[in-house]
């Protein structure tokens, strides 16, 4: 039976999984590998750490399983990173991650050049997340490296690479850099001139289920794979998560609880009304955007907090679970304790790194259990607040929430997002949708499925249904008003504080 394998080069590690014509998982390896912080604001990856994940990765794969009904490979990868490559073909410089926050300087020029033509073209704002303000920053400060730069590639453009040759991108990908017209799904023309980029740098932008070359002799002997394999072009790492996890409807979303939360939903187009609260995204199908919360403190806020209330500098699992228990016997409100969640500066809707962690109404009766519920409520409550912008942005707002990531596996979170949102959650049991979704992409480019929504329903299995508690509900109203009342005046103080 033949087999799909999807490479999904993710921020921390790379994922292989093999999906069949049934559009039944055969297969998960990952390999992981490092991320360099030269200086403190500075995210970079080797590419070369990438290949020798592959080259272990593919390893595994052959001798657990082997490689011979593979028929087909495609793609998804971390959003808004940046490789440079001479006309060799050769890295000039390490990945610069999208966490990377160098920028800053380059952005300020960028939205005086063309901040409104970026604005009017894809309803982003110039931010350190997407690719163009990396690109400038490479221009300005490593000038020589520019000249000799031939072409830069988003990172899983730079694997599919190493294993065809060919110098191409998705639409998906591309449009994070700020660069592409929706309604054309191809480079903008002006967008580019007026930051004073050169167009020749651009790679060729292709769909994502489109061939995008074959597997070359060298890259076959290299990792095991036939010669000639066709190869498709894949996504970037959200979009092939929305295909996953079957995003194609107005009123379905996706909220994944990892170290960051991200939270999205397909959208028919920009809205300026929701401009700078949430970003927006090419999705796979033609015609569809996806609009993106990017929530900086998820399971980072629920770490650090399990650490210092375990006195441990390591993350004790156990003691969170017994965090979570406790705290499911804490009524909504966290015995008046209400918690600005802002380790990391502030994401969605707010987007304001001078944002910190604050607690209030804490007194000598506050119990470790109430501070993790506050915690989480905290964090839930921000998640409401891009929530309500999705509602805003979809006709009849928001039916269902589908929520996986590790956060997902906290005993009493579920349940309170249900309460908070007073929205459908179905707890997903499938935690590889970013691979699964560049899997059956490359399964539709090859014909072994019709078309992607239908495999991604075959895929995709719901472990539990909740619903919300209309009592808890309504107390969660009230505390929204007063978290929003909260942000507003400690937003005054930190906009002032020393950093």
């Amino acid at each position: 039976m033949a087999s799909i394998l999807a490479l999904d080069l993710g921020s921390t590690q790379l994922k292989l999984l093999l999906l069949d014509e049934n559009a039944r998982v055969t297969y998960v390896g990952t390999q992981g590998y490092p991320t360099q912080t030269p200086c403190a604001g500075r995210l970079e990856q080797r590419p070369a750490d990438w290949l020798a994940a592959l080259g272990r990765g593919m390893e595994e794969l052959r001798a657990r399983r082997g490689t011979q009904d593979i028929a087909a490979v495609s793609f998804s990868g971390h959003m808004s990173g940046v490789v440079l490559l001479d006309a060799d073909g050769q890295v000039l410089h390490p990945c610069i991650m999208l966490s990377d926050s160098r920028s800053v300087e380059e952005c300020a020029a960028l939205r005086q050049r063309a901040g409104a033509l970026i604005r009017l073209h894809t309803g982003n704002p110039v931010i350190n997340a997407f690719s163009l303000p990396k690109l400038l920053w490479l221009q300005r400060r490593e000038p020589a490296l520019w000249r000799r730069t031939a072409v830069w590639l988003s990172p899983k453009d730079y694997l599919r690479f190493c294993l065809t040759g060919r110098l191409v991108t998705d639409y998906t990908d591309a449009y994070n850099s700020l660069c592409i017209a929706p309604d054309t799904a191809s480079w903008c023309g002006e967008i580019i001139a007026a930051a004073g980029l050169e167009a020749e740098k651009f790679p060729p932008v292709l769909a994502p289920h489109s061939l995008a070359g074959a597997v070359t002799a060298q890259a076959a002997r290299l990792y095991g794979l036939q010669e000639g394999t066709p190869v498709y072009a894949g996504g970037a790492d959200m979009a092939c998560g929305a295909v996953g996890m079957g995003l194609y409807e107005q009123g379905d979303s996706a909220l994944t609880l990892g170290t960051c939360a991200t939270f999205l939903a397909p959208v028919r187009g920009a809205d300026d009304a929701c401009f700078g609260q949430v970003t927006f995204h090419l999705h796979a199908t033609p015609g569809l955007l996806y609009a993106l919360g990017s929530h900086f403190n998820g399971g980072l806020a629920v770490n650090w907090l399990t650490r210092i209330l375990s006195e441990r500098e390591s993350l004790d699992f156990s003691m969170m679970d017994a965090l979570s228990e406790a705290a499911r016997q804490v009524p909504p409100g966290s015995g008046g304790v209400l918690t600005l969640p802002f380790l990391a500066g502030s994401g969605s809707p707010y987007f304001d790194a001078s944002d910190r962690q604050t607690v209030l109404g804490a007194s000598a009766a506050t119990t470790r259990a109430e501070l993790f519920r506050s915690q989480l409520e905290g964090i839930t409550l921000n998640l409401a607040q891009t929530q309500q912008v999705f509602n805003r942005l979809v006709d009849g707002g928001l039916r269902r929430v589908l929520l996986g990531g590790g956060g997902s596996k906290i005993s009493v979170w579920p349940q309170m997002i249900a309460d908070v949102f007073g929205t459908r959650i179905d707890l997903a049991a499938n935690t590889d949708a970013s691979a699964v979704g560049a899997a059956i992409l490359g399964g539709v480019g090859a014909g072994l499925f019709p078309d992607a929504p239908s495999a991604a329903r075959q895929c995709l299995t719901v472990r539990r249904t909740l619903a919300a508690d209309a009592a808890a509900h309504t107390a969660y109203r009230a505390l929204a008003q007063r978290y929003a009342q909260a942000y507003a005046l400690v937003r005054a103080y930190y906009a002032d504080a020393p950093r």
